[in-house]
């Protein structure tokens, strides 16, 4: 998988169903916006170190949807990590002109990628099911107890 690989027009796309949600979202300034026509397959708090620098916070919410239900404008900036901890590649895409980070691709997981939820122009119904990387979390931030915590990855 390219580095640059992005979800195009031209990627294969499936038609919404009747009872799917099309959710849309931007970076700050508007030069990146994308929709996708799929319910995400999980919503993920992730504590993991580069989460955190990347997006600036103490965690990242992630959404994770299927790639062939994402759809792009514009062309996001990439630069890759590696996993300190896991060794797994991440290709973490933000907007060039402003700056946000929008989506993360998981080198081990292609069939999927991860939205920034603080990205989503409509955050309704996105409540994260999982946490991850629970022990590099900040010490300030308590565990959730109505969802399943992770130490490190999900596997």
């Amino acid at each position: 998988m390219s580095t640059t690989d992005t979800p195009s027009s031209s990627s294969p796309s499936l038609s919404a169903s009747p009872r799917t949600r099309t959710r849309t979202g931007h970076c700050l300034c508007g030069s990146i916006s994308y929709r996708f026509d799929a319910e995400p397959v999980a919503t993920v708090v992730c504590h993991c170190g580069h989460c955190q620098r990347h997006t600036g916070s103490a965690f990242s919410v992630n959404v994770l949807v299927p790639r062939h239900s994402l759809h792009v404008e514009g062309t996001p900036k990439t630069v890759q990590t590696t996993g300190v901890e896991n060794g797994n590649l991440r290709d973490r895409q933000f907007c060039g002109d402003c700056g946000t980070p929008i989506f993360t691709v998981l080198h081990e997981q292609p069939d999927l990628v991860i939205v920034k939820a603080g990205t989503l122009d409509d955050r309704t119904g996105i409540e994260p099911s999982a946490e991850v990387w629970r022990r590099r979390a900040q010490d300030w931030i308590a565990p959730a107890a109505h969802r399943p915590l992770f130490e490190g990855d999900l596997t």
